[in-house]
């Protein structure tokens, strides 16, 4: 990663709306190069560059585009920042992933650890990330929350990124499994709730009934992922708090009949309470509705 000194070659994975902000703040100081799934997104991209929206701030950024069947072997750092479920197959026709020095997944969930478990790459990372963001279109992306991107080292140095931009915070963690599961804790609650019920996420807390569910879900949950239950209760709630006006991004899955995360998160959950051989009837109950929405197409 050059120890974090001067510009690096930074690749991302993934023209949704994390992959766009992540290219955006992170071409202030280094050299990116966005893989996105389709030559006209790429073309767009190359033509116009990416565009940030916040609040009444709106700044293009210039980064080269190519599309994702290109090869990575010149980048020093390749952030992969695509849905869980499209990682099986972009593992198996990225070119040249193994020859990056430096990986980081930045999926939703845990799933994605046996993908990771398979890769001989020097340094592995595992991200969380924390803001809000929307994409508008094949360029643009509203920055709706400011919040953190927490990552930490799955195999391999702790690296030394230094914090690009005030808006675009980079924390590095020592315990990659914390990171990890707390969001997944979070993103376990809230998101399938919301996306059942055709809620924002503060009427988990506004609602009574689905308040009650919003407690049922935590204590399966958190019978299976270890955890301190007040501390993990109290980040559920206040993040719910936080995002009270926000859509969560299951919700908006749903809404536009598009495939959801659930399997990464609500059916990791489950894999893990089969092997401890425990039955949790509510998160299957929960698991079972979101497949069977999905399968209907929203």
């Amino acid at each position: 990663m050059n120890d974090g000194v001067g510009t690096m070659k930074i690749g991302i994975i993934g023209g949704g709306s994390i992959g766009l902000l992540f290219a955006g703040y992170l071409a202030e100081s280094h050299d990116v190069t966005i893989f996105t799934r389709t030559e006209h997104q790429a073309n767009e991209i190359n033509k116009k560059g990416i565009t940030i929206e916040k609040k009444n701030n709106v700044k293009t950024f210039n980064v080269q585009a190519k599309i994702s069947s290109s090869s990575v072997k010149e980048m020093d750092l390749l952030f992969i920042a695509v849905k869980q479920y499209i990682l099986t197959d972009l593992l198996t026709q990225l070119k040249d992933i193994e020859k990056v020095g430096m990986i980081c997944f930045l999926q939703n969930g845990m799933g994605h650890i046996e993908h990771i478990k398979q890769l001989q790459n020097a340094t592995i990372l595992v991200g969380i990330v924390e803001h809000g963001a929307l994409k508008v279109d094949n360029t643009t992306v509203i920055h709706t929350g400011i919040g953190q991107t927490k990552i930490g080292t799955y195999k391999g140095n702790v690296p030394v990124l230094e914090n690009i931009h005030t808006d675009f915070p980079i924390e590095f963690h020592d315990d990659w499994f914390d990171i990890l599961s707390n969001k997944l804790v979070v993103n376990a609650v809230i998101n399938p709730l919301t996306a059942l019920y055709r809620v924002k996420n503060g009427e988990l807390l506004e609602n009574s009934y689905f308040h009650k569910q919003m407690k049922n879900v935590f204590r399966d949950i958190v019978s299976i992922i270890p955890t301190n239950e007040e501390k993990m209760w109290e980040l559920v709630t206040t993040i719910c708090k936080n995002t009270a006006s926000n859509k969560s991004s299951m919700l908006r899955d749903i809404e536009e009949g598009r495939k959801t995360e659930i399997d990464a998160i609500l059916g990791y959950i489950l894999i893990e309470a089969k092997k401890r051989k425990r039955e949790l009837t509510i998160t299957q109950f929960l698991y079972d509705s979101l497949k069977g929405i999905e399968y209907k197409g929203g």
